[in-house]
């Protein structure tokens, strides 16, 4: 059975790529979008273990600052070779009692690669402007995943799915305040599914260059502990 459901998400999976190849082509034709999007780079297949999926991983667009590397990169969050994305995720999924290979599916929002790490564009809010590109197309691809938690990376890739009004800033789920230092915290926090366009269950991580702040070592060992007695109860 676990061999049948395997083939047909992989089947799945090549669909999904197939629609993403589609919309890069369109946008490429797109009077303002074209000058943003890199047609000469293949997307990057979303990355799937062995086993049942217990995990979404949900990141921003494939867009590396090295532009040499990019074309290095097959999978989502290049979680088909060892590197430190894969070690970072390994440690959460641990600490969530589950395999990164064999119970995580993983994608990114904007599955295209844009000229330049989209948070260094300026002239538009590039985010905005590409999500209604790709949105539909996720809400599709979570659809085999009913129920299963989401983790984001990174508060550029959180910040369009929230509806309005809902709170942007990654740390304010992770229970920051100014004094943090001398254990004065907020409550752990998560996404409920009508606070977010995707209907889901949403845990925001920090995106990995984000780990070297004091602020989320000191509390990931807590938000994972919190994250896994929330979505992983018995």
């Amino acid at each position: 059975m676990q061999t049948r459901n395997l083939q047909l998400l992989a089947n799945m999976i090549d669909n999904i790529v197939e629609k993403a190849e589609h919309i890069l082509e369109t946008s490429s034709h797109d009077e303002v979008l074209a000058k943003y999007i890199d047609t000469r780079l293949c997307i990057p297949h979303p990355y799937l273990g062995n086993g049942p999926v217990k995990l979404v991983v949900l990141g921003q667009d494939p867009t590396v600052k090295n532009a040499a590397s990019r074309r290095l990169i097959k999978t989502v969050l290049n979680l088909d070779k060892k590197g430190s994305a894969r070690s970072y995720l390994a440690c959460v999924c641990q600490g969530l009692g589950i395999d990164l290979e064999h119970n995580v599916y993983a994608t990114n929002l904007y599955k295209n690669f844009f000229i330049q790490p989209p948070t260094q564009i300026k002239e538009i809010d590039i985010f905005r402007t590409f999500l209604n590109k790709w949105l539909p197309l996720l809400e599709e691809e979570l659809a085999q995943f009913a129920g299963v938690p989401v983790i984001t990376l990174g508060e550029p890739v959180l910040t369009p799915l929230l509806k309005s009004g809902v709170p942007i800033r990654l740390r304010e789920y992770w229970g920051y305040t100014s004094e943090w230092e001398i254990g004065q915290l907020q409550p752990l926090k998560y996404i409920r599914p009508d606070n977010n366009l995707l209907g889901r269950t949403i845990f925001p991580f920090p995106h990995q260059p984000s780990l070297r702040k004091q602020f989320y070592k000191k509390r990931m060992n807590e938000y994972i502990a919190f994250m896994k007695a929330s979505a992983f109860a018995e």
